[in-house]
Formats: C-alpha cells, structure tokens, sequence
C-alpha cells in the first residue's frame, strides 16, 4: 500500500512542476510566476520526499540497473551535466540593482 501511495505522490508532483514549470516559462509572466512559485516549490518539496522514499522502495531494482555499465555511465553524466548547469546558473552576473527592486517589491505583496 505504501508504495502505491508513494507512486502516485511522485507522479502527481511531476505533473504538477512540469505544468507549473512549463507555464511559468511559456507565459513569462512575473505576476505569474509569483504566483505559481509557491504552488511549485510545495510540489517541489513533495516530490523530493516521495522519490526518496520511492528509491528507497526500489533500492535493489536500482542497485540491479547502476549494475550495467551502460546505465551508470549515463547516470554519471546525467549528474554531471546537473551539476554544470548548476555552476553556470550560480556564476551568471546578475544586477544587484535589479534583484533588490524585485525583492523589495515581493516583500511589498507579502505584506
């Protein structure tokens, strides 16, 4: 029973940050995004959770695929490319000016 659940939690997650993701992008909207933000970050964090336990569920069936090389060599370079991507994303110059605006007027919203 609790797999299922867990199943269906990650499959439910990843409809809702794939659907959120794709229309925060496709909109470009800023009224949007912060909007959706939270809607996407709880579903983020949900996700997490349930393919933790998902892989945990899983772990012999994973520890069986990892077993191929052909398999753990793409999983190497799919968290490779990640972590690339997550260096490009922190190194890219950014306007301080422009952040503060944008903060100082989400704060304005929140309040």
């Amino acid at each position: 029973m609790n797999r299922k659940i867990v199943s269906t939690t990650l499959l439910v997650s990843l409809l809702a940050l794939a659907s959120s993701g794709i229309m925060m992008i496709v909109l470009g909207s800023y009224e949007f995004n912060l909007r959706m933000h939270p809607v996407h970050k709880i579903f983020g964090i949900t996700m997490t959770i349930s393919g933790i336990l998902h892989v945990y569920y899983n772990f012999k069936s994973i520890k069986k695929y990892l077993g191929s090389r052909k398999v753990l060599l793409f999983g190497i370079g799919m968290v490779a490319f990640m972590l690339l991507l997550y260096f490009a994303g922190y190194k890219k110059p950014l306007d301080e000016k422009i952040i503060y605006e944008i903060e100082n007027s989400a704060s304005k919203l929140h309040k």
